[in-house]
């Protein structure tokens, strides 16, 4: 298994290797991984602007893989089935490998997290000698045999065993990695998960979303109200409201904020232009009104920014 994932990643990564683990390195991103168990690889992904090349994935691979992912920050959504299915924060999403995925992407731009890989045939001899009556094979199967994918909400049980692994001395990690997904397997032997419910979002208003999110970006000095967009997609305004939320995490408006005061750090950063010029280009008419939100979300002036 190892060779097979290290074969696939040099088509699109560098690679530094190490005793344990590997770093993939693509443009900004990076994953960590590291071989725990024989058929189990542990990795930590910390992804900026890149998305995955998925399909190229299946192909190469194409076993029972047991696909575990914890979302640490950031957004990540798919679509299967017709559906636009996604996970935030502290949610653990269990799936089969193979898993046809039509769109798969990182909506925020950004994402960091870990994943669990787990050939379930290569591995289960060796984890049911710790776990006898947990089958991998059979969870696979099950898994397979329903949506193809669980999503666990973010709880404490999860956030207990998952949150100790982002943060491990280097002198334990080989051992201490193993007894966390000891743990993890553990759990699920015992656990009846309840599907979440209100994660999907049809296709049709996936796209709307999109479209609304260009519109919001386009023009920063252009100002629309949420009964303006929906009634240019045709869509109610509590579900052009909902949908974005559940895409992108925050309200129309306050993400749309946040998104103009990036873009003035990036502006800042830049030099081009002085503070009044950005405060009229991001579509505020004061620019002592653009000093007291630029300082609320970044947590400094715009000219103190600009020294750093």
């Amino acid at each position: 298994m190892e060779s097979e994932v290290i074969e696939l990643f040099d088509k699109y990564a560098s690679i530094n290797k190490f005793k344990y683990s590997h770093d993939f390195i693509l443009n900004d991103s990076t994953i960590n991984t590291y071989f725990i168990f024989k058929g189990i690889l542990l990795s930590f992904v910390d992804i900026k602007d890149y998305q995955p090349h998925e399909e190229d994935v299946k192909k190469h691979y194409n076993k029972r893989l047991l696909e575990i992912n914890h979302c640490n920050n950031g957004r990540y959504l798919y679509e299967t089935n017709n559906k636009i299915t996604y996970f935030r924060k502290g949610d653990l999403c269990i799936s089969v490998f193979n898993l046809k995925k039509s769109k798969s992407e990182f909506p925020l731009g950004y994402y960091s997290g870990l994943q669990i890989l787990i050939d379930a045939d290569m591995a289960n001899k060796q984890i049911s000698k710790y776990i006898p009556n947990f089958n991998l094979i059979d969870f696979y199967n099950k898994l397979n045999d329903e949506n193809g994918y669980l999503l666990i909400k973010s709880n404490e049980q999860i956030d207990h065993i998952i949150s100790e692994i982002y943060n491990v001395d280097n002198n334990i990690k080989e051992t201490y990695f193993k007894l966390k997904i000891l743990e993890l397997l553990l759990f699920f032997s015992v656990s009846e998960f309840p599907k979440i419910k209100n994660r999907e979002i049809s296709i049709n208003h996936a796209k709307i979303i999109e479209q609304v999110k260009n519109d919001l970006t386009t023009d920063l000095t252009k100002h629309v109200t949420i009964d303006q967009l929906a009634n240019k997609y045709s869509i109610s305004p509590t579900t052009l409201k909902n949908s974005f939320k559940k895409i992108y995490g925050k309200p129309i408006f306050q993400w749309q904020k946040e998104y103009k005061l990036d873009y003035a750090c990036k502006l800042l950063n830049e030099g081009t232009y002085n503070i009044s010029e950005i405060s009229e280009m991001i579509g505020y008419k004061s620019s002592s009104n653009f000093t007291k939100s630029f300082k609320k979300h970044v947590g400094c002036s715009p000219s103190e920014y600009r020294k750093y």
